[in-house]
């Protein structure tokens, strides 16, 4: 009948607006996706015909952005709540004089 079974992790949970649930393809992404829910926000805005996607991170810190498609903003908000690092800078070290 199946060629192939696959595994899915379906979830759901409460945010500000009320509740969201979805699936996704192991349990590791539904955490990943059930934490971009409940920090995360995407409304569109008609004046502009865009999606404004915010995050509130750690520490009441936020990021916003604009986006053209609502699956778009929703990955904006995936990868602002995964961002390795949050809150730290880190320069990149560079090697002088040795050339070789």
């Amino acid at each position: 009948m199946f060629d192939t079974l696959r595994s899915v992790a379906f979830w759901m949970t409460e945010t500000p607006e009320g509740f969201a649930m979805g699936d996704a393809t192991d349990e590791a992404e539904a955490r990943l996706m059930i934490e971009s829910q409940q920090r995360g926000s995407v409304t569109f805005d008609e004046a502009t015909g865009r999606y404004r996607w915010t995050v509130v991170l750690d520490g009441g810190k936020s990021s916003h952005g604009w986006s053209d498609t609502e699956a778009d903003a929703w990955w904006f908000v995936k990868e602002a709540v995964n961002r390795p690092h949050r809150g730290a800078r880190y320069v990149m070290k560079t090697r002088r004089g040795d050339v070789g």
